[in-house]
């Protein structure tokens, strides 16, 4: 063993080259460093906790423009949040080392204190903590580099989930010249006009971000949010569920399924914002005083909500409900249901409402400039009621409904910028809601008046199919997995799931509260949520509880699961059926490290599902431990200002930091060196064999070449030495 100590000891310091930078006090010449070059699109992903919600998550992206002082630039918070946008602005004197500064929002939000406490430019990545001193609210963040500033860039992606087959249509900037696009790394078809990109789903794909490489750009431009496909179709049995009161008459989920909104019919409607963690209520609008709100809508880019109402359509902020601007139109449904007389564009930028009036309009209205235009006029005595884009938003349909009962109840395609119809479908009488298949193959309408439901194939442009359902059927959702179709009906207190493949009747769901006028599925598809008009309550069809996972100690790493469903990164929130276990698995990157789970059943990393649960990883950047992290070495020099120490930590970031065996040495480094430190620091002789020991080392790269050639032949020596001993 006594042989073993100075070996033991040499390796040690071997790896001590990878000392972390900055903490601790950090080096002298920080300070004067220029700041790091942190310009272009950057987004990703942020936890916490607040004293009012609990755990809460979100997304986040910034376009950043950097100065020889600072970095500076818009930002856009999404998820548990009371205010999106803001304005993101670096200290002054932030180093390399921890990069701080201030997000500051509109009042009454409060400012958001942020410090980057682990940073790899050269890969793009960034990990750190923030805080609300206002809310009390603090947690962690990463991010990732998605594209150059000023270059091509994704903007989002809708749907944000779906397997192979589905259509999905990306809004971008700049991508007039794309070359060719992955899912994750599968490669896929496309058409591309500069502002957006429609595409299928490819065979291989699996979760992950899209890339796409565009002419004359040097790196890929990524996704602001990995695509999922992990989805399901929801269980028909009713699960949880919570009482709003009033009449909630419509339903619609954000991009990211974290929120649903309910659209309340009552006198004086108003629309409501619940947690899908938990079923929590956090925001509601202001009332629309003397206006019932039919139906409602969620913009792709999670950004705002649209409310329709009578003579009305209502531009809501969609993070707390805050009414930002009102579109005048002539609607009036004249006591029809209408949950589904609401529509916006797969690219976000044209939102379709119908009048919901006999003879009446669906109405165009451009959501850049939100002005509105009769784009398609019904005959006298025909109301149009539910629309909707077609898969890839190249058409559009619209149920209308014959109120006069001479048989013009029909299935009418339009063009959605010309308003020209294509054709008309004969369907079932009073046509209310429609729901698109994701592969744009088939519609679904709901035949209110006939009990039934139609499927229309859009290769044969026919009906193939009608089933009958429960009584009343109204509002109508489809799937993200292809699977399953699911009809409120509202006069028999039910929810029938068809089988979208032949149209036939699968089950039907009970329980799920009085006068259902509506159904809305997240973008997993692990949970339906129901609006039942006459119990004053949403109930989630569901057997699935929430995992939320965070990252937190300020560290860049990423958590995944199996079965599949969290890739934190984006993918923080994610639903799981009750019994099932899930294991977690965090991995960090070379400049962190991963330091356990923590959470109720979580610290193993295997959690079984059994209510909605948080998990927590936490991962530290080097520079985070004693001395700056360089335990040994600042143990053996007594300072982490030592200028032999500031010779290794910066061979760390020049040489081991820019490659995979040096990364997972550093690593290696971090999780074993605190206890050999501990043990060596109040010895002075110990402390100075790690002095000998690291002579060699720090001569090596202070004279890569001439001290190399003197070890080379002090080695040699040593060896003949040895051999004439023996």
């Amino acid at each position: 063993m006594a042989r073993a100590t100075p070996f033991c000891v040499v390796l040690a310091a071997l790896i001590d080259t990878g000392c972390g930078g900055g903490g601790g006090g950090g080096s002298p010449s920080t300070s004067t460093q220029a700041p790091p070059d942190l310009s272009g699109v950057w987004a990703g992903s942020w936890q916490g906790a607040d004293p009012r919600l609990g755990a809460v998550n979100g997304t986040w992206d910034v376009v950043i423009t950097q100065s020889s002082t600072a970095a500076a630039g818009p930002a856009v918070l999404l998820g548990d949040i009371d205010c999106m946008d803001g304005s993101m602005l670096t200290n002054p004197n932030s180093g390399h080392q921890a990069v701080t500064g201030n997000l500051t929002r509109p009042s009454p939000c409060g400012v958001v204190t942020w410090t980057l406490s682990a940073l790899n430019t050269a890969a793009g990545s960034a990990g750190g903590t923030w805080q609300n001193g206002s809310t009390g609210g603090a947690g962690s963040l990463t991010g990732t580099r998605i594209a150059r500033l000023g270059g091509p860039r994704m903007l989002h992606v809708h749907p944000p989930a779906g397997l192979p087959g589905t259509v999905v249509t990306i809004r971008a900037d700049g991508v007039a010249g794309l070359t060719d696009l992955k899912f994750n790394a599968a490669t896929a078809t496309f058409a591309a006009d500069g502002v957006r990109v429609v595409t299928r789903v490819p065979a291989a794909a699996s979760t992950g971000a899209l890339q796409a490489n565009v002419a004359g750009e040097k790196d890929p431009v990524r996704s602001p949010r990995l695509f999922s496909t992990e989805v399901s179709a929801p269980p028909a049995a009713a699960g949880n569920g919570v009482t709003l009161g009033g009449v909630p008459g419509a339903v619609a989920m954000s991009p990211d399924g974290r929120k649903i909104y309910v659209a309340d019919r009552s006198a004086n409607g108003f629309v409501t914002i619940l947690r899908s963690f938990g079923l929590q209520s956090t925001f509601t609008s202001t009332v629309f005083t003397g206006r019932p709100v039919r139906s409602v809508v969620a913009s792709p880019d999670g950004r705002r909500v649209y409310a329709a109402m009578k003579n009305r359509v209502a531009v809501l902020d969609a993070a707390s409900m805050t009414f930002l601007q009102s579109i005048d139109v002539a609607l009036d449904d004249e006591g029809r249901d209408n949950p589904q007389g609401l529509a916006i564009s797969p690219d976000g930028t044209t939102l379709l409402v119908s009048s919901g009036t006999a003879g009446g309009a669906v109405y165009a209205i451009a959501s850049s400039g939100l002005s509105s235009t009769p784009l398609l006029t019904l005959a006298s005595g025909v109301a149009p009621l539910g629309v909707a884009f077609s898969a890839d938003g190249a058409e559009a349909f619209v149920a209308a409904a014959d109120t006069l009962g001479t048989g013009r109840d029909a299935l009418i395609a339009f063009d959605p910028t010309t308003g020209s119809t294509l054709r008309s479908t004969p369907v079932g009488l009073r046509p209310t809601g429609i729901a698109v298949s994701p592969d744009g193959a088939q519609v679904f309408v709901s035949n209110q008046a006939a009990n039934s439901v139609s499927r229309y194939d859009t290769a044969t442009r026919t009906v193939v199919s009608t089933t009958p359902v429960g009584f009343a059927p109204t509002g109508v959702a489809h799937s993200p997995d292809g699977t399953k179709v699911y009809i409120a009906n509202r006069d028999s207190n039910t929810v029938s799931v068809l089988s979208a493949a032949d149209g036939l009747l699968d089950s039907t769901a009970p329980n799920v509260g009085t006068a259902p006028l509506a159904v809305a599925i997240n973008s997993q598809g692990k949970s339906a949520y129901v609006a039942g008009s006459g119990s004053g309550r949403v109930t989630a069809l569901s057997s699935a509880r929430m995992l939320s996972v965070s990252l937190a100690g300020g560290g860049i790493g990423r958590v995944s699961s199996l079965p599949r469903g969290i890739d934190c990164g984006t993918l923080c929130l994610a639903e799981f059926a009750v019994g099932t276990q899930v294991q977690l698995t965090a991995a960090a990157d070379g400049t962190s490290i991963f330091q356990g789970f923590t959470g109720t059943g979580c610290a193993s990393g295997l959690v079984t599902i059994g209510a909605d649960t948080s998990c927590s990883a936490t991962f530290v950047a080097p520079s985070g431990g004693g001395g700056g992290g360089c335990f040994i070495a600042t143990a053996a020099y007594g300072s982490d200002m030592a200028p032999e120490v500031e010779l290794l930590r910066a061979f760390r970031d020049r040489r081991l930091l820019t490659n995979a065996p040096g990364r997972a040495f550093v690593e290696f480094y971090y999780r074993h060196s605190p206890a050999l430190a501990e043990a060596i620091r109040p010895h002075d002789m110990a402390r100075a064999a790690v002095r000998g020991a690291l002579w060699p080392l720090i001569l090596v790269i202070q004279y890569p070449g001439g001290a190399a050639l003197v070890l080379l032949l002090a080695a040699g020596a040593l060896v003949v030495r040895k051999q004439k001993l023996l």
